[in-house]
This record gives structure tokens, sequence and C-alpha cells, in this order.
């Protein structure tokens, strides 16, 4: 049996060694990349798989047409195998706006600013202050938690914390850690 096999995000000659059925299409496995969960499987032909892997967004193969299957999931990752007509994607959901899974949200939009600077973000001022400036927002934050927990005053002790989580997230972003081995190291402390 044969392992899996990443794919580059992005247009390579891996692509060409990608094999499809008898039909022209594999079969694509959409997992949750945090969980491990399959979501669903849809039926690609090149021409889908090549808009999955540019746009980062599911595209699937509907009788004569490619569509979009939900707009709200990111495609994070490609695995493939070489002797068999299937691809396994690792997907996240995307969040606009901050709702449902806030530090995943959070942190995509911190990624974002990261591969897309705007001038006026205080994201992208900390990211181009680079390591010591971001350390340094985390010592000072580390100590307000403390004094808000010292002072036992629960909304401060949530800003910041708040405040905290945010700037360790950046510190996440600037070193290219994901999220999910965050995740994955507090799943194996649920001892």
């Amino acid at each position: 049996m044969s392992t899996l096999k990443p794919l580059e995000l992005s247009l390579s000659s891996e692509i060409d060694t990608i094999r499809y059925n008898e039909n022209g299409l594999l079969l694509a496995i959409i997992q949750d990349c945090l969980e491990g969960t399959v979501l669903n499987w849809v039926w690609m032909n090149p021409e889908a798989l090549e808009k999955t892997i540019t746009s980062k967004q599911i595209w699937s193969c509907q009788e004569t047409s490619i569509v979009l299957w939900k707009s709200e999931i990111m495609v994070k990752e490609i695995r493939y195998h070489d002797d068999s007509p299937m691809v396994i994607i690792g997907v996240e959901e995307r969040h606009q706006e901050l709702s449902g899974n806030t530090l995943s949200g959070l942190f995509d939009i911190i990624c974002d600013r990261r591969d897309y600077p705007q001038l006026e973000s205080y994201t992208c001022k900390l990211l181009a202050g680079g390591d010591n400036k971001i350390l340094k927002k985390i010592g000072e934050e580390s100590a307000e938690v403390v004094m808000a927990c010292k002072d036992n005053e629960k909304d401060a002790i949530a800003g910041e914390v708040a405040d905290l989580f945010y700037h360790t997230l950046v510190a996440l972003a600037y070193h290219n850690v994901e999220l999910r081995n965050v995740y994955q190291k507090l799943e194996s402390r649920r001892k």
C-alpha cells in the first residue's frame, strides 16, 4: 500500500502525476485539518483540481460544469496516492467575521495581514517590528494578566487574556506555526 504524498498548493509538475479513473475523474475526500473528520467527498476532473489548487477553495464536477463546494471552506493541504485516483483535501473553515471558532478566525485574519500587509494595520506593524516587538508585547500582556488576576477583576482578566491570546497568535503567524499544531498539543494534555 502506498503512502499519501503532499501536493504543493501551487501549480507544479506534481499535478501531472495525479491519476484519474477511466472517466477522467478522481475522488476528493474532504477532511477537517483540525479534527481529522471526513466532511464530504466530491468528484474532480483536472480542471476542478487545478482550480482548487489556485483558489484554495474546493471545486467539483457536476455533470458538465465545475461548481464551488463551499465558499467558507479554505484548502490547507492536498495529499495524493501515486497509484489511486484519489486525493485527500485538508480544509479549515474560513472566517470573514469573528464567529464560531474565534481563535481560528482571528488567526486567519492575522495570517492574511502577514501575507498581504495593510499600512494602517496594527497587526502589520507588529509583524514588521519582528520578533523583539512581538515578544515584548507578549511579556507586557502576560504581566497585565497577572495583575488583573491578582486584583480579581473579571472583566479586566478577560480583556487581558484576550490581548495575550491575540499577541501570541501574532507570534505563531510570524514563526509560521499553524494553529492546528497548538490544538494538537492542547489535545494531548486532555489526560
